[in-house]
């Protein structure tokens, strides 16, 4: 039986969006910058098992994404021929970029959710280790988010090759994510910029993905009637 890797694609992404609004939904507000290291430290204390898996859950959706974005690749590669394959690869790299730094941020959060860290570390490292997991998550993972979603979108407009307001979407996701990126320049992520931000990321990737990923399966399944 031959695998139709379209449509294993797109359940791969109608996944890692199910992950990410799962853990989101059922995990403690993560503190702000402005909180003191003792509340750091209390927090991670208090959500022990929650961020080991946060840790293990976004590992998964993360690996999904590479292998929904080689799906959409695939189809979006041809269709990019007029540009010789380059906003197809824009994008591939894109998701990768994001995959990477995600892990990084996933690292610095991992470590906080030691208990011998925890116990071992002063409240300066304990805050730098927090700092960190927030500014790279919030700042730099939606770069590599952005590129994804824009490469793909431009394709999608030029081409046809799945339905243009998707396209217009991704535009829009891609924009407000990197807006929100700028937050580090006013030191409040919770400010003007960093509200902005979270519009386009996690919840507008979330939609344009489950919509990219729906797409991806019937086009699939009308390929194959």
């Amino acid at each position: 039986m031959t695998v139709s890797w379209k449509k294993v694609a797109g359940w791969a992404g109608i996944a890692y969006v199910v992950i990410f609004l799962g853990l989101f939904a059922g995990t403690e507000q993560p503190l702000s910058l402005s909180e003191s290291a003792a509340e750091f430290r209390q927090w991670f204390i208090d959500n022990e098992t929650s961020v080991a898996v946060v840790t293990f859950g976004l590992s998964l959706a993360f690996a999904l994404v590479v292998v929904f974005a080689s799906g959409l690749r695939s189809l979006l590669g041809p269709a990019d021929a007029d540009n010789e394959g380059v906003w197809s690869r824009v994008s591939f790299v894109g998701a990768v970029l994001m995959v990477s730094m995600g892990g990084v941020a996933l690292s610095f959060w991992a470590v906080l959710g030691l208990e011998d860290t925890l116990a071992a570390a002063s409240d300066e490292t304990v805050k730098t280790l927090a700092h960190f997991d927030t500014v790279i998550f919030t700042a730099i993972v939606p770069w590599g988010m952005a590129l994804f979603v824009l490469g793909a979108s431009v394709v999608i407009l030029q081409s046809g090759v799945m339905s243009k307001w998707l396209g217009w979407l991704g535009l829009f996701v891609a924009l407000v994510a990197v807006i929100g990126t700028l937050w580090p320049f006013t030191g409040d992520s919770e400010g003007f910029f960093g509200i902005i931000g979270v519009i386009g990321f996690p919840p507008g990737f979330l939609i344009w993905s489950l919509w990219a990923a729906i797409s991806l399966i019937r086009m699939d399944g009308a390929a194959a009637r």
